[in-house]
């Protein structure tokens, strides 16, 4: 979830979920295209191993895990770790949530 709209991320051996201002999986995302602090294609969402994982795409202000900047990929699910897009006032959270089968939070 982010700035409260779900992004769907793809199974695993499909290609990664982008994230960023014109990242076309984040172009039903409001006001984020207006955030210059998250660069335009930030980071990528993917699955390997039956975990999920976040691989910064060298955006300018960094992609943070539990409040660290990460400079290679790092595992988000299971786990409960938490996401952040840019590490300022503007930046902007990304929550991890498991859906059952209808679509509804677990």
């Amino acid at each position: 979830m982010l700035a409260g709209a779900l992004i769907p991320v793809r199974g695993a051996g499909q290609d990664p979920t982008r994230l960023g201002r014109e990242a076309p999986d984040c172009a039903h995302v409001p006001g984020l295209a207006a955030l210059d602090q998250v660069s335009r294609a930030h980071a990528e969402l993917y699955w390997h191993a039956g975990r999920l994982y976040v691989a910064d795409t060298d955006s300018v202000n960094g992609t943070y895990v539990d409040g660290l900047r990460i400079s290679r990929p790092a595992q988000l699910w299971p786990g409960g770790h938490r996401l952040r897009l840019a590490d300022d006032p503007e930046g902007v959270d990304v929550t991890v949530v498991e859906l059952d089968e209808y679509g509804a939070p677990l």
